[in-house]
């Protein structure tokens, strides 16, 4: 669950024993204390947490930027926080907006991720599953076409396994405005997929390799209607960045984002 509230810490020291008493277990802050001889200091308590699990522990009012994170059992890794959409708190796990980036990329690279943290990115399968493991968490795809025009999908559970799992994919619950377009031309989920990418062939497709034919790395059966990861270019073509059940367009714009499930 978010914070809703800057939690504070109450410092206190009194003359009389010359002792000083520190206090960080409170969930909200108080004016005055009535103790005689007590004096009580406020401090946003965000300065004294040690690690951010992910972006929704920041406190409420913080800028979207570049912080770092440590999940639980995990490493201090940078992530972008978006705190402008959707209430804020969202970890992204993947942006583009310029093509500065190429994503036609090997498995190693999805896996450890690539790109500027601040720029285009992909913030890897492995920190990803790191983040997921600790609890439950929504995902937000959000999309922008070269008109401008903007749509999102929201899907109200997502989990990727680690690698021994080639990072299968559970995803369900979509709600939105851009269609759920994680499915292929039968009508398979991705739900239960595991990851492709440039010569790592893990899709069910028998007559094609998705990562090639998309060129890009993503969750495929017989490929899939979303390419997140694909070329960047308004030409409308097999490996361009489309959400197919939007509409026939290549986008701009493309951002994944997670946050604990409210």
């Amino acid at each position: 669950m978010c914070l809703t509230d800057p939690q504070c810490c109450l410092a206190s020291y009194s003359k009389g024993t010359s002792t000083c008493r520190l206090d960080t277990s409170g969930l909200c802050c108080i004016e005055a204390e009535s103790l005689e001889g007590w004096r009580l200091i406020q401090r946003n308590s965000f300065d004294i947490i040690p690690q951010l699990k992910d972006c929704c522990e920041l406190p409420l009012g913080t800028s979207s930027g570049v912080y770092d994170i440590t999940p639980v059992n995990g490493s201090t890794i940078s992530v972008f926080c978006e705190m402008d959409t959707g209430n804020g708190g969202w970890t992204t796990i993947q942006r583009r907006f310029d093509g500065t980036v190429d994503f036609y990329r090997l498995w190693d690279d999805y896996k450890a991720g690539f790109g500027e943290i601040a720029g285009e990115h992909w913030l890897g399968k492995d920190n990803l599953h790191a983040i997921l493991r600790q609890r439950s968490y929504q995902v937000r795809f959000d999309l922008e076409d070269y008109s401008g025009n903007t749509a999102y999908a929201i899907y109200s559970a997502m989990y990727v396994g680690d690698e021994s799992t080639n990072y299968k994919l559970r995803l369900t619950g979509y709600a939105g405005t851009a269609g759920d377009a994680m499915v292929d031309y039968k009508g398979t989920p991705m739900n239960g997929m595991m990851f492709t990418t440039r010569g790592s062939d893990n899709d069910i497709d028998t007559l094609l390799h998705c990562g090639n034919y998309k060129k890009s790395g993503w969750w495929h059966a017989e490929c899939t209607y979303a390419n997140f990861n694909g070329v960047y270019t308004e030409e409308i073509l097999p490996t361009s960045i489309i959400w197919g059940t939007w509409k026939l367009a290549a986008l701009k714009g493309t951002r994944i984002m997670i946050k604990p499930k409210p």
